[in-house]
């Protein structure tokens, strides 16, 4: 079977991976000059930036570490203990483990009725049915409540105060958008499964793992520079053109972001299944790596801050060299601050880069200016799972045509996983392969 996968993404590498693995021929085309999507790294002056994806979290992320145990690659992750402080409004500070949820409720700003409220709130959880699977957009639907935000649940489950300090916290760095935009879904399996959490990033970041997928994938026809223009379907197989040159085969696998997908497929896929992909929410993103090669901070106690109880410009601060040690060049230091998508559309660039200096000596202390500073900003960065996204977007698999397979993060929210089980799963359907 010959195959071509769109978009070099996780979801793009994985599915390019699994059918490389099985003895396909595949092409895989990427419009930039490099595999990655939003997991990309870049070089700048001896700094190692990530662009968009932070870690991986432990057991929450089964087939990433499936795939990374197969490649040989799983010893080789760099576990990060995420030391965080939870910053209230007053400016008191808490200290807590980002990866372990129940260390949230040892901050003194909960008293004993708080702390009995959302530890039953948790145990509730743990005895009810759940998905089960964090990044499975199939399973989470069936727990997708189309009338109930995140928000809501959360302050019925573990109070306000709870979700001001949990919740809010929590969700913000990971989604950076108001909790009333979410389903509860995902947070609901995240609770279910809090023991499971355990970070880690590959040892040159998260784009590594996209190169690791490639260098697993020997005698994959890999395309880069090469945004597909066209695809078309020529009786029982397809044609695809990409910088004038054509490639035909029997299967797809289209994994780029769905207002692309959508207008790559017009006239494959059905006018219904084209408006969802148009109409899939996105929000927008940004966030700045502000770098010194000599770091300010060198003693700090904790990696992350995040802001508490009210809503800020900023959703979270983490120094880059807690997180991964190629981040930076010996002695230096990068922090990484991470926006919320509301504000965004009332700020320039300039007005971002600014609040994000500023956040980063209020969160960690007195510095000299940067060396530089990186604003990394997409209009549509991150998906929105709001109630009712999960049997919407999943639908979309059952309206594809025969040969076209559909994978990207967005059909469970933003993240690796996602991104993961979703490539697998399109390059099994093309295969024949149940899961």
């Amino acid at each position: 079977m010959k195959v071509a996968v769109v978009g070099g993404g996780p979801a793009g590498c994985t599915a390019a991976y699994k059918l490389r693995k099985a003895g396909h021929e595949v092409h895989l085309f990427e419009a930039q000059d490099h595999v990655g999507g939003r997991t990309s790294q870049v070089r700048k002056e001896g700094f190692n930036l990530g662009s968009g994806a932070l870690f991986l979290m432990g057991g929450i992320y089964p087939r990433t570490n499936a795939v990374l145990k197969e490649l040989g690659k799983y010893d080789d992750l760099v576990g990060w203990d995420a030391k965080t402080h939870v910053i209230d409004a007053d400016g008191k500070r808490y200290t807590v483990d980002f990866d372990q949820v129940l260390s949230f409720l040892k901050m003194p700003v909960f008293n004993w009725g708080d702390r009995f409220r959302i530890a039953w709130g948790v145990v509730k959880q743990l005895l009810s049915k759940g998905a089960g699977d964090c990044f499975d957009g199939e399973k989470l639907a069936r727990f997708d409540d189309e009338s109930d935000t995140l928000e809501a649940w959360s302050e019925r489950v573990l109070g306000k105060k709870g979700t001001n300090y949990v919740t809010y916290p929590y969700m913000g760095f990971l989604y950076a958008v108001p909790l009333h935009w979410l389903s509860m879904s995902m947070f609901k399996t995240i609770i279910q499964q809090f023991y499971k959490l355990a970070l880690a990033v590959p040892p040159k970041g998260m784009g590594q793992i996209c190169d690791w997928l490639i260098e697993g994938s020997p005698g994959l026809h890999l395309h880069l520079s090469s945004p597909i223009e066209e695809i078309t379907q020529r009786g029982d197989t397809y044609r695809l053109t990409a910088n004038g040159q054509t490639v035909d085969v029997d299967k797809v696998v289209v994994s780029c972001e769905p207002g692309v997908a959508a207008k790559l497929l017009r006239g494959l896929i059905p006018a219904e299944s084209e408006t969802t992909l148009k109409e899939c929410l996105y929000s927008e993103y940004a966030h700045v790596q502000v770098c010194y090669k000599q770091n300010p901070w060198p003693n700090a106690p904790v990696s992350v801050a995040l802001p508490a109880t009210e809503l800020r410009n900023w959703g979270a601060c983490v120094l880059q060299s807690r997180r991964h040690p190629d981040a930076v060049p010996p002695g230096g230091e990068a922090v990484g601050v991470y926006f919320y998508t509301p504000p965004l559309s009332n700020m320039s660039d300039d007005e971002i880069r600014a609040e994000a200096v500023a956040a980063v000596t209020e969160v960690f202390g007195a510095a000299p200016d940067p060396d530089f500073v990186e604003l990394f900003r997409y209009r549509r960065g991150l998906s929105i799972a709001a109630p009712g996204h999960y049997g919407t977007l999943n639908a979309l698999h059952r309206e594809m045509p025969e040969g076209i397979c559909l994978a990207g993060d967005y059909f469970a929210h933003a993240g690796v996983e996602a991104a993961v089980l979703s490539g697998e799963r399109a390059a099994n359907t093309l295969m024949g392969v149940r899961a």
